[in-house]
Protein backbone atom coordinates (compact mmCIF):
# COMPACT_ATOMS: atom_id res chain seq x y z
CA UNK A 1 0.00 0.00 0.00
CA UNK A 2 3.23 2.63 -0.44
CA UNK A 3 3.40 2.76 3.58
CA UNK A 4 6.44 3.11 5.05
CA UNK A 5 7.56 2.68 9.02
CA UNK A 6 10.73 5.09 10.54
CA UNK A 7 11.06 5.15 14.69
CA UNK A 8 13.65 6.48 16.93
CA UNK A 9 14.57 5.56 20.32
CA UNK A 10 14.06 7.74 23.24
CA UNK A 11 15.61 7.25 26.76
CA UNK A 12 13.38 4.92 28.98
CA UNK A 13 13.04 8.00 31.25
CA UNK A 14 10.91 9.65 28.56
CA UNK A 15 7.37 9.04 28.29
CA UNK A 16 5.71 6.54 25.65
CA UNK A 17 6.16 8.13 21.90
CA UNK A 18 2.78 8.90 20.26
CA UNK A 19 2.26 6.41 17.01
CA UNK A 20 1.26 9.00 14.40
CA UNK A 21 0.31 7.59 10.78
CA UNK A 22 -0.11 10.34 7.90
CA UNK A 23 -2.08 9.00 5.02
CA UNK A 24 -1.84 11.13 1.92
CA UNK A 25 -1.46 11.68 -1.66
CA UNK A 26 1.12 10.05 -3.74
CA UNK A 27 1.83 13.50 -4.86
CA UNK A 28 3.33 14.24 -1.63
CA UNK A 29 5.41 11.13 -1.26
CA UNK A 30 9.38 12.80 -2.04
CA UNK A 31 8.48 15.71 0.41
CA UNK A 32 7.03 13.63 3.16
CA UNK A 33 9.93 11.06 3.01
CA UNK A 34 12.08 14.10 3.39
CA UNK A 35 10.55 15.53 6.16
CA UNK A 36 9.73 11.88 8.03
CA UNK A 37 13.41 10.69 7.91
CA UNK A 38 13.90 9.39 11.69
CA UNK A 39 10.46 10.66 12.85
CA UNK A 40 8.41 7.82 15.00
CA UNK A 41 5.34 8.28 11.85
CA UNK A 42 4.19 5.42 9.68
CA UNK A 43 3.51 7.23 5.58
CA UNK A 44 0.80 5.37 3.60
CA UNK A 45 -0.26 6.84 -0.29
CA UNK A 46 -3.38 7.02 -2.01
CA UNK A 47 -3.41 7.04 -6.29
CA UNK A 48 -2.93 11.16 -6.74
CA UNK A 49 -5.10 11.10 -9.27
CA UNK A 50 -8.01 10.68 -6.52
CA UNK A 51 -8.46 14.67 -6.42
CA UNK A 52 -10.13 14.02 -10.03
CA UNK A 53 -12.57 11.95 -8.30
CA UNK A 54 -13.22 13.37 -5.47
CA UNK A 55 -16.61 11.15 -5.07
CA UNK A 56 -14.69 8.23 -4.47
CA UNK A 57 -12.21 10.20 -2.40
CA UNK A 58 -13.96 9.99 1.44
CA UNK A 59 -14.41 5.87 0.94
CA UNK A 60 -10.61 5.06 -0.16
CA UNK A 61 -9.02 7.49 2.99
CA UNK A 62 -11.84 5.58 5.22
CA UNK A 63 -11.06 2.07 4.20
CA UNK A 64 -7.07 3.33 4.84
CA UNK A 65 -7.53 4.54 8.04
CA UNK A 66 -9.81 1.55 9.25
CA UNK A 67 -7.00 -0.61 8.18
CA UNK A 68 -4.42 1.36 9.42
CA UNK A 69 -4.00 -0.66 12.67
CA UNK A 70 -3.45 0.98 16.13
CA UNK A 71 -2.21 5.01 16.47
CA UNK A 72 -2.71 7.65 18.71
CA UNK A 73 -3.51 10.07 15.69
CA UNK A 74 -3.69 9.70 12.01
CA UNK A 75 -3.14 12.74 10.01
CA UNK A 76 -4.60 13.22 6.84
CA UNK A 77 -2.84 15.07 4.04
CA UNK A 78 -5.54 15.91 2.14
CA UNK A 79 -7.58 19.42 2.17
CA UNK A 80 -11.31 19.44 1.56
CA UNK A 81 -10.77 18.71 -1.91
CA UNK A 82 -14.04 19.74 -3.58
CA UNK A 83 -15.71 18.13 -0.53
CA UNK A 84 -14.09 14.72 -1.08
CA UNK A 85 -12.56 14.35 2.45
CA UNK A 86 -16.31 14.81 4.08
CA UNK A 87 -17.13 12.07 6.01
CA UNK A 88 -14.34 10.30 7.39
CA UNK A 89 -14.04 9.74 10.91
CA UNK A 90 -10.89 7.82 13.07
CA UNK A 91 -12.54 5.70 15.92
CA UNK A 92 -9.46 5.58 18.37
CA UNK A 93 -7.89 8.89 18.38
CA UNK A 94 -7.41 12.23 17.12
CA UNK A 95 -7.84 12.80 13.76
CA UNK A 96 -5.77 15.87 12.09
CA UNK A 97 -6.30 17.43 9.01
CA UNK A 98 -4.49 20.35 7.11
CA UNK A 99 -6.50 23.34 7.18
CA UNK A 100 -6.42 23.56 3.24
CA UNK A 101 -8.85 23.23 0.11
CA UNK A 102 -6.25 22.17 -1.77
CA UNK A 103 -2.74 20.84 -1.56
CA UNK A 104 -1.08 24.28 -2.69
CA UNK A 105 -0.54 25.35 0.21
CA UNK A 106 1.15 22.45 2.05
CA UNK A 107 3.81 22.72 -0.92
CA UNK A 108 4.17 26.88 -0.46
CA UNK A 109 4.48 26.36 3.34
CA UNK A 110 1.82 27.81 4.67
CA UNK A 111 -1.53 28.99 3.57
CA UNK A 112 -0.50 32.45 4.26
CA UNK A 113 2.31 31.86 1.23
CA UNK A 114 -0.48 30.65 -0.99
CA UNK A 115 -2.74 33.95 -0.30
CA UNK A 116 -0.01 35.76 -1.02
CA UNK A 117 1.55 34.17 -3.94
CA UNK A 118 -2.16 33.84 -5.21
CA UNK A 119 -2.75 37.59 -4.98
CA UNK A 120 0.58 38.48 -6.56
CA UNK A 121 -0.65 36.49 -10.01
CA UNK A 122 -4.40 34.94 -9.55
CA UNK A 123 -4.23 33.47 -13.14
CA UNK A 124 -1.25 30.97 -12.11
CA UNK A 125 -1.72 27.27 -12.85
CA UNK A 126 0.61 25.12 -9.78
CA UNK A 127 2.38 22.10 -10.76
CA UNK A 128 4.06 20.54 -7.92
CA UNK A 129 7.36 18.10 -8.43
CA UNK A 130 5.13 15.21 -7.86
CA UNK A 131 3.02 16.14 -10.57
CA UNK A 132 5.54 17.06 -12.98
CA UNK A 133 7.39 13.88 -12.26
CA UNK A 134 3.95 10.98 -12.42
CA UNK A 135 3.28 13.62 -15.71
CA UNK A 136 -0.25 14.53 -13.80
CA UNK A 137 0.33 17.90 -15.57
CA UNK A 138 -1.81 19.20 -18.43
CA UNK A 139 0.47 17.76 -21.01
CA UNK A 140 -0.25 14.53 -19.75
CA UNK A 141 -4.01 14.59 -18.86
CA UNK A 142 -4.23 16.05 -22.63
CA UNK A 143 -2.26 12.94 -24.17
CA UNK A 144 -2.82 9.73 -21.70
CA UNK A 145 -6.49 10.45 -20.85
CA UNK A 146 -8.05 12.99 -23.27
CA UNK A 147 -6.90 12.14 -26.55
CA UNK A 148 -6.87 8.19 -26.50
CA UNK A 149 -10.54 8.53 -25.96
CA UNK A 150 -11.14 11.97 -28.06
CA UNK A 151 -8.44 12.41 -30.48
CA UNK A 152 -5.49 14.70 -29.99
CA UNK A 153 -7.10 18.07 -31.51
CA UNK A 154 -9.73 17.57 -29.14
CA UNK A 155 -8.31 16.70 -26.13
CA UNK A 156 -5.87 19.99 -26.64
CA UNK A 157 -8.95 22.03 -27.08
CA UNK A 158 -10.61 20.60 -24.12
CA UNK A 159 -7.39 21.54 -22.03
CA UNK A 160 -7.02 25.28 -23.95
CA UNK A 161 -10.91 25.73 -22.23
CA UNK A 162 -9.89 24.16 -18.74
CA UNK A 163 -6.87 26.50 -18.68
CA UNK A 164 -8.22 29.11 -20.71
CA UNK A 165 -8.30 31.76 -17.67
CA UNK A 166 -4.92 31.46 -16.73
CA UNK A 167 -1.75 32.85 -17.91
CA UNK A 168 0.76 31.25 -16.38
CA UNK A 169 1.94 27.44 -15.38
CA UNK A 170 4.30 27.50 -12.22
CA UNK A 171 6.81 25.65 -10.94
CA UNK A 172 6.76 25.01 -7.40
CA UNK A 173 9.93 24.24 -6.47
CA UNK A 174 10.38 22.35 -2.99
CA UNK A 175 14.04 21.11 -3.37
CA UNK A 176 12.59 17.54 -4.41
CA UNK A 177 13.17 15.33 -7.54
CA UNK A 178 15.50 16.58 -10.49
CA UNK A 179 14.64 20.54 -11.06
CA UNK A 180 15.93 20.59 -14.54
CA UNK A 181 14.05 17.62 -15.78
CA UNK A 182 10.93 19.13 -13.31
CA UNK A 183 11.43 22.82 -15.30
CA UNK A 184 11.92 21.55 -18.87
CA UNK A 185 8.68 19.45 -18.75
CA UNK A 186 6.84 22.04 -17.58
CA UNK A 187 8.04 24.16 -19.77
CA UNK A 188 6.76 22.02 -22.45
CA UNK A 189 3.83 22.48 -21.12
CA UNK A 190 4.04 26.33 -21.26
CA UNK A 191 4.66 26.42 -25.06
CA UNK A 192 2.03 23.74 -25.72
CA UNK A 193 -0.88 25.70 -23.73
CA UNK A 194 0.38 29.34 -24.23
CA UNK A 195 1.04 30.33 -20.91
CA UNK A 196 4.30 31.70 -19.03
CA UNK A 197 6.26 30.26 -17.33
CA UNK A 198 6.93 30.79 -13.65
CA UNK A 199 8.67 28.98 -10.94
CA UNK A 200 7.88 29.67 -7.23
CA UNK A 201 10.25 28.81 -4.03
CA UNK A 202 8.35 25.93 -2.43
CA UNK A 203 9.22 25.11 1.07
CA UNK A 204 8.81 21.90 3.21
CA UNK A 205 7.40 23.81 6.68
CA UNK A 206 3.93 22.70 6.30
CA UNK A 207 5.02 19.24 5.39
CA UNK A 208 7.17 19.05 8.60
CA UNK A 209 4.45 19.58 10.53
CA UNK A 210 2.45 17.02 9.01
CA UNK A 211 4.28 14.58 10.42
CA UNK A 212 5.78 16.51 14.05
CA UNK A 213 3.27 19.29 14.51
CA UNK A 214 2.28 20.97 16.35
CA UNK A 215 -1.12 20.46 15.46
CA UNK A 216 -2.58 23.99 16.26
CA UNK A 217 -5.78 26.00 15.00
CA UNK A 218 -4.18 28.02 12.57
CA UNK A 219 -2.67 25.21 10.10
CA UNK A 220 -4.96 22.46 11.19
CA UNK A 221 -8.65 20.85 11.85
CA UNK A 222 -8.19 18.93 15.09
CA UNK A 223 -11.53 16.21 14.95
CA UNK A 224 -12.26 14.21 18.06
CA UNK A 225 -12.28 10.25 18.31
CA UNK A 226 -15.34 9.09 16.10
CA UNK A 227 -16.15 12.72 14.71
CA UNK A 228 -17.43 12.92 11.00
CA UNK A 229 -15.51 15.12 9.35
CA UNK A 230 -17.85 18.29 8.05
CA UNK A 231 -16.96 21.64 5.56
CA UNK A 232 -17.87 23.86 8.42
CA UNK A 233 -15.03 22.28 9.94
CA UNK A 234 -12.95 24.38 7.85
CA UNK A 235 -14.27 27.14 7.87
Amino acid sequence: MGARVRCWARGADLPRTERIIVIACEVMRGELEKVAEGRPVTLSFLDQGLHRTPQKMASLIQERIDHAGRADRIVVGYGLCSGGIKGIRFSGGELVLPKCHDCIGLFLGSMEAYRQAFASRPGTYYLTPGWVAAKKDPLGIIYDDYAPKHGIETALWVMGEELKHYTHIALINTGVGDIDSLRSRTRENCTALEKEYREIEGSLAYFEKLVAGPYDGEDFVVIADGTEVEQEHFF
